[in-house]
């Protein structure tokens, strides 16, 4: 068994095996630099926090991954900076990670944390002037990581005792005024409406432990804080509300596969697109009860959290239906926490949730027996 694959086996720890080879293998395919920029908070940088941060990041570098590490950026202090990153660097040194230490102040900056990650390396990023020229806003628009990290001993922001899984941009002024933050979730949250400013594509922000950074990035779970834009969305009953070379190029995208031309020609009975086409839900119906033909999120987008969006938007609208699922699709696991109920039928998995117990029977007959959409 290979490294990589003895790895991912470790990984079904914090999330199913499939889920975690599926975003392994998404990383992978991206520009190593944009793969994630991790910012610390220097209590990361103490045991037993930072063993677990090391033994993550040794899990990364396993699998061929090279997040940014950023240190120094939370906070005042040339000494301590310098301090946190030698101490970073020789712990995962010492763990067997490649990793190469640079000063944010350095000519050539960018061009060497590029380098570095494309040659499997670390970049460990001491910042000892958190308001230099080459401050967090410009390390995030010069190397424009697709999610941003930040590592604190909290995990998460805390509302009325509860921890909130997913904020929005545009909600975060008012949540920030309705709650009561230690000083270092108030310079996330300040950071957070900083970097946005200057957003030219669209990121996710997490606030996490070391402890839970596998999960965040390899389960649809988490157990921090996302915080993204506001997915808007296309509606319609109709495909004639849809563009329909954008939404054949998006589900082809999506599955890998050719859509059969004969996909059109049963009607929607409810659509829900992003306004990008980077993902959607598309109801038709099957034994007189509204079936999810297609759940999708485009390659690009995954990872970025809109998954959770589109299902929430569709099931406040349409709260009764089925689908069913092939039975290596690496989101059953998640598909399992969403429905009310399952059952196999030849190479399907029926889900369905809201239904009437007297429609279920009927319901998984009709899955079972719709048409594959798909050119073989």
């Amino acid at each position: 068994m290979s490294v990589r694959e003895t790895v991912l086996q470790s990984l079904s720890a914090v999330g199913a095996q499939h889920e975690a080879k599926f975003y392994a293998d998404l990383f992978a395919r991206q520009d190593a630099e944009t793969f994630a920029m991790i910012v610390l908070d220097p209590r990361c940088l103490k045991n037993p926090l930072l063993e677990a941060l090391i033994a993550a990041l040794r899990i990364l570098s396993n699998l061929q991954l090279s997040p940014t590490l950023v240190v120094g950026a939370l906070e005042d202090g040339r000494t301590s900076a310098k301090f946190q990153a030698q101490r970073l660097s020789r712990d995962l040194d010492k763990s067997g990670v490649r990793a190469t230490k640079l000063n944010t102040a350095s000519y050539g900056l960018i061009k060497e944390v590029q380098k570095a990650s494309r040659g499997g390396k670390m970049p460990i990023l001491e910042m000892t002037d958190r308001r230099g020229k080459m401050n967090l806003s410009a390390l995030v628009k010069a190397l424009q990581p697709n999610k941003i990290i930040f590592l604190q001993p909290s995990g998460g922001l805390i509302k009325d005792g509860t921890r909130c899984a997913n904020l929005t941009i545009a909600s975060l002024p008012d949540f920030m005024q309705s709650q009561s933050f230690s000083a270092g979730q108030i310079r996330f949250l300040d950071c957070v409406l900083e970097l946005e400013k200057s957003a030219q594509a669209r990121r996710s922000y997490v606030i996490a432990s070391p402890l839970n950074l596998l999960g965040e990035l390899f389960t649809t779970r988490g157990t921090g804080t996302l915080i993204r834009r506001a997915v808007q969305f296309k509606t319609g009953k109709s495909f004639k509300s849809f563009s329909k070379p954008e939404l054949t190029r998006a589900l082809e995208t999506a599955f890998e596969k050719r859509l059969k031309p004969t996909f059109f020609d049963t009607p929607l009975y409810a659509g829900f697109v992003e306004g990008d086409y980077r993902g959607g839900a598309l109801f038709k119906e099957q034994a007189g009860l509204p079936y999810l033909s297609k759940f999708f999120v485009t390659r690009e987008a995954r990872g970025d959290g809109i998954a959770r969006d589109i299902w929430e938007t569709a099931c406040e609208a349409v709260p009764s239906f089925l689908w069913r699922s092939r039975m290596g699709n690496p989101f059953n696991a998640w598909y399992m926490r969403k429905c009310d109920g399952m059952q196999r039928s030849g190479d399907w998995r029926i889900f369905w949730k809201g239904l009437d117990a007297t429609d279920i029977g009927d319901a998984i007959a009709a899955a079972a027996a719709a048409p594959d959409d798909f050119i073989a």
